[in-house]
C-alpha cells in the first residue's frame, strides 16, 4: 500500500523511509495566536499539504486484535513560530528554495465560505496578504535553511 520511494515495509521497521530522511515539514505560526487558533491553522494547512503531496502519508495500520488505524505523515514535522520576521517573507524565501508553501491568512478565520475567501484574496496583492501561518514542505536542507533558527511553538 506504500507508494513512495521507500525501503521500509509494514513488517520491518529497521529500514529507513527515504522521504523521512530527505524531507521535512515545518508549520510556522504567528506568535500571537492562541492554542486553538494555532491548532486550527496547522490542521487546515496539513489538509492542503497532504492533498498536494500524498507521498508524505504512511500506510494504514492494523493492531494485533484487528483494529484499523489510519496512516499519517511519515515525514518529520516541526511546529515553530517567528520572532521578528515576516511570515510572508519567510514563505517567499521558502518558495525561492523550491519548497511547497501554503499560507493561512488571518482573514480566513471569519469567512463563512471558501468562495468569500477566494474573492477576498483575489482583491489583494501579495504584499497586502495577512499571512498568519505557513506550511513548508521540501528537502531537509531547504526547510532547515528557512526555519532552522526559529523557536518551537510553546
Amino acid at each position: 500500500m506504500n507508494n513512495s520511494n521507500t525501503v521500509m515495509s509494514p513488517v520491518d521497521d529497521r529500514q529507513v523511509d527515504d522521504l523521512a530522511v530527505t524531507h521535512r515539514i515545518a508549520f510556522v505560526l504567528n506568535p500571537s495566536l492562541d492554542r486553538g487558533a494555532s491548532s486550527n491553522r496547522c490542521a487546515v494547512l496539513a489538509t492542503g499539504l497532504a492533498a498536494r503531496h500524498p507521498e508524505i502519508l504512511g500506510w494504514d495500520l492494523t493492531t494485533s486484535d484487528d483494529v484499523h488505524l489510519a496512516g499519517f505523515t511519515k515525514v518529520p514535522v516541526a511546529v515553530l513560530t517567528v520572532k521578528d520576521q515576516s511570515l510572508r517573507d519567510l514563505a517567499k524565501r521558502a518558495q525561492e528554495l523550491g519548497c511547497t508553501v501554503l499560507v493561512f491568512l488571518a482573514r480566513a478565520q471569519g469567512m463563512r465560505s471558501y468562495s468569500a475567501y477566494a474573492t477576498s484574496v483575489s482583491g489583494s496583492t501579495w504584499a497586502e496578504l495577512d499571512v498568519d501561518a505557513v506550511a513548508i514542505f521540501g528537502t531537509k536542507k531547504a526547510v532547515n535553511s528557512v526555519s532552522g533558527a526559529l523557536p518551537c511553538l510553546r
